[in-house]
């Protein structure tokens, strides 16, 4: 399963994303998807009031063991993308990790 995560954008059409425009709604899917995690995309900002970011999900995937074949961030958020890539190189070995900064 592909999951996007994502306040404004919506999931590239076509790839079979499943997306979720909030933190506790993305939560779902990965739990739901937890066993078949083929992709999940991120944007590290969540909305200007969100107490989360997609840095927090990526940790919850950690936290929970998580393992996904490919994890690609999307955010224009510079160092918002770059702690996140660093934090999937570490933490999800085997993983294919890629970041894109402009908007699909």
């Amino acid at each position: 399963m592909k999951l996007y995560l994502d306040d404004w954008r919506t999931a590239p059409r076509g790839d079979g994303f499943r997306s979720a425009d909030n933190y506790a709604d993305f939560l779902a899917l990965l739990d739901k998807y937890r066993d078949c995690l083929e992709m999940v995309d991120l944007d590290y900002d969540l909305g200007y009031d969100s107490l989360f970011t997609g840095f927090d999900a990526l940790k919850y995937m950690k936290r929970h063991e998580m393992k996904p074949a490919h994890i690609n961030v999307h955010s224009t958020h510079i160092s918002g993308r770059d702690k996140m890539l660093r934090f999937a190189e570490v933490n999800f070995p085997g993983a294919v990790i890629t970041g894109w900064s402009s908007d699909y």
